[in-house]
């Protein structure tokens, strides 16, 4: 009765199975145990930590709290179960057990101070919310792993579960913010105590609080199309996988949440789906890492649609639903992998076409789903089945936004071009402000200054910058937006973007003010080498309705030389016209991306640099992607001022005059 996920029983059957699906995982986890049972340091970052014997969990030389909480998470138990469930060896239940007895002696439970104090977010100890819910959540796995193993009896036994109650007290008694997503991590754990230990007396109170702030913390944190609120792909995720494991617990006891909390799951995992490039690397908007796949399989597994399968990541998975759905649906994947993207497609755009209002989902790879709409959030979709370009309308979404508004990210022929850079670190330093700076994400900064002011890692000043949709054309693949982030220096930016179906993009930016004010059109890439020159330019006037602007800029760049891309030989190249005021300068300088924590890769900016005084300013770009031979036609295209005073692009081809005028 008190085994949700398996009976000791079944426990070498499921290692068995484990090993025969995941044979490297499960080495991994082997050698990490061993790591464990021989009391070796603590690989963190890249850095060896010596913890003592026995653990201080206290103990923390880095400076971040990230680490002392991650510690306290007890994580590590799943390697250490997961190797004792596929070897029987004794050792590994007899060192979580001394693991989990030696914290209970030396943390006991804070029960003497202030709710507010108990409920801050950033309060740094082992009990704080998040971490009570999460450690909560591997002590369950921990006693399905371990239990009536030689170790797990009697009186030790007695001392692990009376833990587990003050931990699911402590969670149902001090109840933080259900506004982000850590209130989810809080209730995780402590539904997942109240649906394991059905005979206790106190469950079904535990799961009666853990269910109900389940259902107000999904409506709360999800916008209406099924985007996070803090509108960071990587939280996203983690909320989706976190919300999809609490209905799957919840379905092994006879019980469900409402028809409005799957309604949105599906919406959830919909905009999952989309935010990925066609390298398979997740967008990393925001606070957010692109080191990989956006991982849908508890959705997947959910929903059972193996069109969202990523198999490489499935073994998270396996303890949780079992043998025999990761059987099914890697069956299913076998037999059909094209039926069973369609179906998977089908089965969530009528789930979420209530939900998000945008229509059907159209394919299993982000390029055959294009164009795409998040209105609520502020993520559009544009492309083909060569380019995709993912925009971003979004406002800056809380702690983990970054000042980027009206960047986006591009990707052509498989590789993405430009990106954005990352996170890379959370901690209070130089680093941390640069990656969520304005100057590092591709749209333009004004005075050296943020969209929004920085105050701290997770702390932004105000006045907070506003993004307001001008236009949305999905049938023309037409895009326009603004921000008045530089409101307070006099300046609005606004951006247009077109996609052909010759396959140039045109991107107009226009900064709007008075005074004096210097302008950075900044194009972050992972080409990195780059040829620029500046065009002689004639703007005779082409129609009755324009006029000749006095010798505008105009910059001619081709970049190659791919960087950390999927192949290193590829010739893939970009060629792009830039035209400004005559007073533009075009350079290329250094700088970086982080697809993984803590670690950096060059890029090149492309920037386009003005200073104008009493008037404000504008950035016309042309680009098109290239496999070696020149694509561009740089006669084709003019600048010159329209009928409102303002420049228009013009592209004459073969007798067919088309003009990109910004939206009013």
């Amino acid at each position: 009765m008190d085994h949700l996920y398996f009976r000791p029983k079944q426990r070498s059957d499921w290692g068995a199975s484990f090993q025969q699906h995941f044979p490297q995982q499960a080495a991994a986890a082997i050698a990490q145990a061993n790591r464990w049972c021989e009391d070796k340091p603590v690989i963190w970052k890249g850095f060896e930590i010596d913890l003592g014997q026995p653990i201080n969990w206290l103990y923390n030389p880095t400076g971040d709290k990230e680490f002392t909480w991650g510690i306290n998470r007890f994580k590590h138990l799943r390697s250490l179960g997961t190797a004792y469930a596929c070897t029987g060896d004794e050792k590994y239940a007899a060192k979580a057990l001394e693991h989990i007895l030696g914290w209970i002696d030396t943390q006991p439970c804070p029960r003497d101070l202030p709710a507010e104090e108990l409920t801050y977010f950033q309060r740094p100890g082992p009990w704080r919310l998040l971490e009570a819910g999460l450690r909560l959540r591997q002590w369950i796995y921990a006693y399905h792993f371990f239990d009536e193993s030689d170790s797990w009896n009697g009186e030790v036994k007695q001392r692990f579960l009376q833990s587990v109650k003050e931990h699911a007290w402590f969670l149902s008694t001090y109840k933080a913010s259900i506004e982000i997503n850590h209130s989810i991590m809080h209730m995780i754990g402590l539904l997942g105590a109240g649906l394991t230990f059905m005979s206790w007396e106190e469950s079904e109170e535990w799961r009666s609080i853990a269910m109900k702030r389940l259902e107000e913390c999904i409506r709360v944190q999800v916008l209406q199309d099924g985007v996070h609120s803090e509108l960071t792909p990587h939280y996203h995720m983690v909320s989706l996988e976190l919300f999809v494991d609490c209905a799957v617990m919840a379905k092994k006891r006879g019980l469900a949440f409402s028809e409005e909390y799957e309604r949105i799951v599906a919406g959830m995992t919909r905009f999952a789906s989309l935010m990925i490039r066609q390298d398979g690397s997740m967008a990393p908007f925001a606070d957010s890492f692109a080191n990989q796949p956006p991982d849908l399989n508890a959705a997947a597994l959910y929903y059972d649609r193996p069109g969202l399968l990523l198999e490489d990541q499935l073994y998270e998975q396996f303890w949780t639903v079992g043998p025999e759905a990761i059987d099914r649906l890697l069956a299913a994947a076998a037999k059909s992998p094209e039926a069973a993207t369609s179906q998977s497609q089908e089965a969530l755009s009528q789930s979420t076409s209530t939900a998000s209002g945008a229509g059907t989902l159209l394919g299993a790879h982000a390029q055959e789903r294009l164009p795409f709409a998040f209105p609520a959030a502020g993520y559009y979709g544009l492309g083909d089945t060569e380019q995709q370009l993912i925009f971003d309308a979004a406002a800056l979404g809380g702690p983990h936004g970054h000042a980027d508004a009206l960047s986006f990210e591009w990707c052509a022929y498989g590789e993405a071009l430009f990106v954005d850079p990352g996170t890379y670190t959370y901690m209070e330093n130089p680093w941390r402000r640069y990656f969520k700076s304005t100057s590092a994400h591709n749209t333009v900064l004004v005075d050296g200054q943020d969209q929004t002011p920085y105050l701290r890692t997770q702390r932004w000043g105000v006045p907070e910058a506003a993004v307001s949709l001008i236009a949305w054309r999905p049938d023309q693949q037409m895009i326009c937006a603004e921000h008045d982030g530089y409101a307070s220096r006099g300046v609005t930016h606004r951006r247009a973007l077109w996609f052909l179906d010759s396959g140039e993009w045109v991107i107009y930016d226009r900064l709007t003010g008075t005074g004096e004010h210097t302008y950075q059109h900044r194009l972050h890439t992972r080409l990195l080498e780059w040829e620029t020159q500046r065009l002689d330019t004639d703007n005779g006037a082409l129609n009755d309705q324009t006029r000749p602007l006095e010798q505008p800029a105009c910059y001619y760049a081709k970049g190659s030389g791919l960087a950390n891309g999927s192949d290193p030989t590829s010739p893939l190249a970009c060629e792009m016209l830039v035209f400004g005021p005559p007073e533009l300068e075009l350079d290329v300088e250094d700088s970086w991306e982080s697809v993984h924590q803590m670690k950096m890769q060059p890029l090149k900016v492309l920037q386009g640099l003005l200073t104008t005084e009493n008037a404000g300013a504008w950035f016309i770009t042309v680009m098109k992607p290239s496999l070696g031979t020149q694509q561009l036609q740089t006669s084709e295209w003019s600048v010159s001022i329209g009928e409102h005073g303002h420049p228009v692009l013009s592209l004459n081809r073969d007798g067919q005059l088309a003009v990109f005028a910004m939206p009013e």
